[in-house]
């Protein structure tokens, strides 16, 4: 009788013998949004950053970096590619010293956070940014001669000269697609209808209302600007009481760094 009575004791308790139990694995924390904001202001925050951007501490940095983080990170977050992002935003960071594609990272979800998005338009649908399409699985909005809206597509790169017409195709960094074919980008002073048609060293400039204007050279690192798109290096440094600023490549944090104000 005592055997039975043992077998249903261990039974009710929910041990079953010679069984072992399996643990759910723990959720990944990158998962949500949240997650992966906490950890870009842990990657942001090093110890150089806490101390040249004279932070309260790095839990005031971590947090106030988190919150720029939600800021800039694409609505529908994909986790994808959160690693990659990651890693980059340390190594930019790590020294207090950031160089023009540091800066692009950092405060631009330039590559490799350029894949962080669901999206929530399908492939051959409209677009008007990026992060409408599934950048995590390789989509990208891709528009045509400088227009304002795209579709979402694998880009298809094509060679100098070849066919650039369908939906997904899309010209190497020394060309731009004419409507037609691949063609080599105006030169500097060369007239133009948009800056897809310039190099990336120069800009289209036109006048008040004009439909067309001139190629023109971006101002290089040291030169005045107002604005980021004004630069070479893309980033233009302006003191917060000040219209003008002065474009940089490579900057060093410090407590009168405008990057800061994110990192106290």
């Amino acid at each position: 009788m005592k055997k039975p009575l043992i077998a249903l004791i261990l039974l009710g308790l929910g041990l079953p013998i010679g069984c072992t139990v399996e643990e759910d694995p723990p959720p990944d924390p990158l998962a949500k949004a949240a997650g992966f904001c906490q950890a870009w202001g842990e990657a942001a925050c090093s110890g150089d950053v806490v101390e040249f951007c004279n932070a309260k501490s790095a839990e005031s940095c971590q947090d106030t970096q988190s919150d720029f983080c939600l800021g800039i990170l694409p609505e529908n977050y994909s986790s994808a590619h959160a690693k990659e992002c990651l890693a980059a935003v340390q190594d930019a960071y790590v020294d207090a010293t950031l160089t023009a594609d540091e800066i692009a990272v950092v405060l631009h979800l330039a590559a490799p956070c350029d894949q962080l998005s669901k999206g929530t338009r399908t492939s051959g649908q409209s677009c008007t940014a990026n992060d409408d399409c599934d950048t995590a699985g390789g989509f990208s909005c891709i528009k045509k001669q400088g227009s304002a809206d795209g579709s979402c597509a694998k880009p298809e790169m094509v060679a100098a000269g070849d066919d650039c017409g369908g939906p997904s195709q899309v010209c190497d960094d020394t060309h731009y697609c004419n409507g037609d074919n691949c063609v080599t980008f105006k030169k500097t002073g060369g007239a133009c209808d948009g800056d897809y048609q310039c190099k990336s060293t120069d800009r289209c400039v036109k006048e008040a209302d004009a439909d067309s204007g001139t190629c023109e050279v971006r101002a290089a690192a040291n030169e005045a600007c107002t604005q980021d798109a004004d630069c070479q290096t893309g980033y233009c440094v302006i003191d917060s009481d000040a219209s003008e600023g002065v474009c940089v490549k490579t900057i060093r944090l410090s407590r009168t760094e405008p990057l800061c104000e994110n990192l106290r």
